[in-house]
């Protein structure tokens, strides 16, 4: 799975799970909280869904608030406990 198709997978988990409308100009470089307008409550909703989504599990002591500064930060996460996943 590319990037490209982990953070169409997010954006569409955040609409569709947390009905959030995210702007048309959605980038890696957009932040959770000031442009997507996620609040933590919400994070951890979204953490949720991607376990599912993703098949992965995210370890609590990984919850770290660096993770969730951008949509792109939180793509490289998500590749990083998938690599552990397969290696």
């Amino acid at each position: 799975m590319t990037r490209e198709q982990i953070m169409n997978t997010l954006c569409e988990l955040m609409q569709q799970n947390l009905e959030v409308k995210l702007p048309e100009n959605v980038t890696e470089a957009s932040r959770v909280y000031q442009d997507l307008f996620i609040d933590s409550i919400m994070v951890l909703q979204l953490i949720v869904y991607v376990e599912e989504e993703f098949g992965i599990s995210v370890p609590e002591e990984d919850v770290d608030p660096a993770v969730f500064q951008t949509l792109g930060s939180l793509v490289t996460f998500i590749e990083e406990l998938r690599q552990h996943k397969i290696a």
